[in-house]
C-alpha cells in the first residue's frame, strides 16, 4: 500500500469523480483509476461504487476513508515536523493561547522575543480555552501552547510562566463589598457568569463551589471576556477570574476568596517530539523574561 494511493482514493472520495480528481492531483485520469484498482486488489474488497456516473463509496470505502485520512494527516504532520530540523527551513514558531491570556499577558512577551530574535516568526493563534490548546499541542499542530493549569509540580514538557489567583467580581453595589474577604460558600444565592462549559475557569469555579456545598446558579455562559465583565457591570450576576485580568477594572468591584483558588499559566509543549534548536531558544527566553524585575512587579510574582 503507497502513500499516493491513500492520497487518489481520500481525494476521489471528496470529489466523487474521476476526472475531478485527476485534474486536482494534476495526474492523468487513468493513473487515478489505476491506483484505486490497485487499492482495491491488494486490501480484496471493493472500495467504490462506479455504477453511476458520480462516483460513491461502498459500505467498505466508508470504513476505509477514515482509517485512510488519518494515515493522510500522520504524513502531514511528519512532514511538517521534519522541516523544523532543516537548516534551509524558515523558523516559524507555532503558539496557541486562550483569549483570555492572549490579550493580558503575552503581547509583551511576543515583542520583546521578536526583537530578540528577529529571524524567527511567532505564528500566534486564539483557541477557545486551555483544553484546546493542549490538545493542539499534543495532536502536533502547534509548537507551543500558554495554558491555565492548576498550581501543582509541572511536568519536564511545560514550565510555570507565572502563578496566580482567581478573584470575586461584583457590581459595585453589592452587599458582598462590604467585606475584605468573601467565602465561597456565600456565593450559593448569587447568579453567575462563566466562560462555556469544560474550559478552565468554567470547570475551576464549578468544582469550587461543589466542594463548598453548593451547585452554582448559572445565569449565562460566553467566551467573550469583555461581556462578562460588562454583564457584572451592569448588575446582572457575578463572576470569578484572574487576578491578572481583573486588576485594572474600575467597572466593577474585586474581593479576595475564601478559600483561595490559585491557579498557575504554563508554557507547554509536545511530550512526543523533541524541541528544536528554535524551540530551546523560546523557552531559554521565557525564563530569563519571567525572572525581570518588570516582569515580577507587573504580575506580583
Amino acid at each position: 500500500m503507497e502513500i499516493r494511493q491513500l492520497e487518489y482514493f481520500c481525494t476521489l472520495a471528496h470529489l466523487e469523480n474521476f476526472t475531478r480528481t485527476a485534474e486536482a492531483l494534476h495526474v492523468s485520469q487513468p493513473s487515478v483509476t489505476k491506483a484505486i484498482k490497485s487499492l482495491e486488489s491488494e486490501i480484496g474488497l471493493m472500495l467504490v461504487d462506479r455504477r453511476q456516473k458520480r462516483v460513491s463509496l461502498t459500505m467498505e470505502g466508508r470504513a476505509f476513508l477514515l482509517h485512510a485520512e488519518e494515515i493522510m494527516q500522520a504524513v502531514e504532520r511528519a512532514e511538517q515536523d521534519m522541516l523544523r530540523f532543516r537548516p534551509d527551513a524558515k523558523r516559524t514558531v507555532h503558539f496557541g493561547l486562550p483569549p483570555m491570556l492572549e490579550a493580558y499577558l503575552f503581547p509583551d512577551f511576543f515583542t520583546k522575543f521578536t526583537a530578540a530574535h528577529p529571524d524567527i516568526n511567532l505564528d500566534v493563534c486564539e483557541y477557545v480555552d486551555s483544553v484546546e490548546v493542549r490538545a493542539k499541542v499534543e495532536e502536533g499542530l502547534l509548537d507551543f501552547g500558554v495554558v491555565l493549569a492548576p498550581t501543582v509540580k509541572t511536568h519536564r514538557n511545560e514550565m510555570a510562566v507565572l502563578k496566580d489567583k482567581m478573584e470575586l467580581c461584583l457590581p459595585l453595589d453589592h452587599p458582598l463589598t462590604a467585606r475584605e474577604h468573601v467565602a465561597v460558600a456565600d456565593l450559593r444565592r448569587e447568579k453567575f457568569i462563566m466562560q462555556q462549559p469544560n474550559t478552565y475557569q468554567y470547570d475551576t469555579v464549578y468544582r469550587s463551589c461543589v466542594e463548598n456545598g453548593f451547585t452554582p446558579e448559572i445565569l449565562l455562559c460566553t467566551s467573550q471576556l469583555k461581556t462578562i465583565k460588562q454583564l457584572v457591570a451592569n448588575s446582572l450576576g457575578i463572576s470569578i477570574l484572574p487576578d491578572f485580568v481583573t486588576r485594572s477594572e474600575t467597572i466593577f468591584a474585586r474581593r479576595p476568596l475564601v478559600p483561595e483558588m490559585e491557579i498557575q499559566v504554563n508554557l507547554f509543549w509536545s511530550p512526543q517530539k523533541r524541541l528544536s534548536e528554535t524551540g530551546r531558544k523560546v523557552v531559554s527566553f521565557m525564563e530569563e523574561y519571567t525572572t525581570t524585575d518588570e516582569f515580577r512587579e507587573r504580575f506580583r510574582q
